[in-house]
């Protein structure tokens, strides 16, 4: 729903009439967001619940194509009141009417229909990151959230946390300023290492649960049968499915750096340090650069694969913090945590961790940092707000959406396991056929509407 809508809903359920520039701080509309949530397990289980523990939304629909699966239950029990749904789109056609607001917090290939089904209803949508599974599925959701008028937000959570208003902060002050290099990285494992780069093929089907759809899980994504190896987040390792570990936690980590220093999209990518490459799942571990005009991102994965630190590493048991102290770095283990450093032209160098973890100079992290805003609400309150029409969303699809289609090209350069150069004028990968068409794939039929933006 936009704006206007939720706004012209609250009046005509007799709240006083007011003007969105002028409300006070403490002022509440007497209507909540009605929230019907495509995808009610797992992450989708947490969304909920921060959501829900704003105070700000009734959870009105409950939409999982394993409605009743075990992971399924926490929503179920706790919102027996809400409709269900298996399919989203017979949720839509019985009670559009009624819902305010769409979670969208399926695996990555059904972001998509789900969203784009919503927008154009007109309806708020808070889509879980990476916003969507291919580079021509995040443009079209930008230019239909501009088209519909939509309040939207990707699921990056940490976009409404310190680093946000910090990293803004101190690039408009000047206190970052002239990077030339990040070096991000996620060393953690992934699911996929447990083949260790052994997939010579498809799974073969097996008896599916009674309690899931699979024809409306596989949504917009050609024919496979089930195979448990596919669900309960092992979606995320297969190429068809998921944009592996780069769209699981880049937005985490560098989305304040890809906004606030205005990176845009890249011109090349380039692929290194590769082990584990087949054309299935992703690899066990490579290093990729992302050439943008202003700078280069490198971006390291793999429990092995670990870039140089600015500091003297050490082996040490446990954990360590997300930021080493003075004096201390000595001490410093070999695996890091996943987070980012970033390199200054004149030679300081900033290190930050994930989500919403803060930057400190390396070399001077007891001092003081200078003072940034406070977050006035967290992500999944910033976005009801916004619906209500008392904020404005930090992470809106015309952010998320550049940001998720870099790495839906780096997803590719994996995939493909070779470089890629990127043409932003024509939206192609040039002279390189096969990269080209894996920018927009062609949906399975019968899901093709949700293609095209009317209107």
């Amino acid at each position: 729903m936009n704006r206007r809508s939720f706004l012209g809903g609250i009046l005509a359920a007799g709240a006083a009439p007011f003007l969105p520039g002028c409300l006070g701080a403490k002022w509440r509309p007497r209507r909540k967001v009605n929230l019907a949530c495509v995808g009610i397990g797992c992450q989708a289980w947490y969304d909920i619940q921060q959501l829900w523990s704003t105070d700000l939304c009734n959870v009105v629909a409950l939409c999982d194509t394993d409605l009743g699966g075990e992971q399924t239950l926490n929503a179920l029990n706790k919102f027996p009141k809400a409709k269900t749904y298996r399919d989203f789109r017979r949720m839509f056609d019985e009670m559009a009417g009624g819902i305010d607001a769409v979670l969208v917090a399926n695996p990555d290939h059904s972001h998509f229909p789900a969203a784009m089904a919503a927008m154009k209803l007109g309806k708020a949508v808070y889509v879980e990151k990476p916003l969507a599974h291919t580079f021509e599925e995040c443009e079209l959701l930008a230019k239909a959230a501009e088209k519909y008028g939509v309040v939207t937000q990707m699921g990056n959570q940490g976009h409404s946390e310190g680093n946000y208003f910090q990293f803004r902060e101190y690039v408009k002050t000047g206190q970052i300023k002239d990077v030339s290099k990040i070096v991000a990285h996620m060393n953690f494992g992934r699911r996929w290492h447990k083949w260790n780069g052994k997939i010579a093929a498809y799974p073969a089907e097996q008896f599916q649960p009674v309690s899931l759809d699979w024809d409306v899980w596989l949504g917009t994504a050609r024919w496979h049968d089930y195979n448990r190896d596919y669900v309960m987040g092992d979606w995320r390792c297969w190429y068809d499915f998921g944009n592996g570990c780069l769209g699981d936690w880049g937005a985490h980590i560098l989305d304040t750096a890809h906004e606030f220093l205005g990176l845009g999209l890249p011109e090349s990518i380039e692929i290194t340090n590769v082990e584990g490459h087949n054309g299935f799942v992703f690899p066990m571990q490579d290093t990729l650069t992302f050439k943008f005009k202003k700078l280069d991102i490198e971006w390291w994965e793999g429990t092995e694969n670990l870039p140089e630190v600015p500091w003297k590493t050490a082996a040490s048991k446990g954990r360590g913090k997300d930021v080493p102290d003075s004096g201390a770095a000595d001490l410093w283990r070999t695996k890091l945590d996943p987070g980012k450093e970033i390199y200054q032209k004149d030679g300081t160098v900033w290190r930050g961790g994930s989500h919403g973890s803060l930057v400190r100079r390396v070399g001077a992290e007891r001092a003081k940092l200078a003072p940034f805003p406070e977050s006035p609400s967290t992500h999944w309150k910033n976005f009801l707000l916004s619906v209500m029409g008392e904020e404005r969303t930090r992470s809106p699809f015309s952010v998320a959406a550049p940001l998720s289609q870099t790495f839906c090209l780096g997803c590719i350069a994996q995939r493909l396991n070779r470089p890629i150069r990127f043409d932003a004028a024509t939206g192609t990968i040039p002279g390189d056929a096969e990269a080209n068409a894996l920018l927009r794939i062609p949906p399975r039929k019968g899901w093709e509407g949700f293609y095209r933006i009317e209107g």
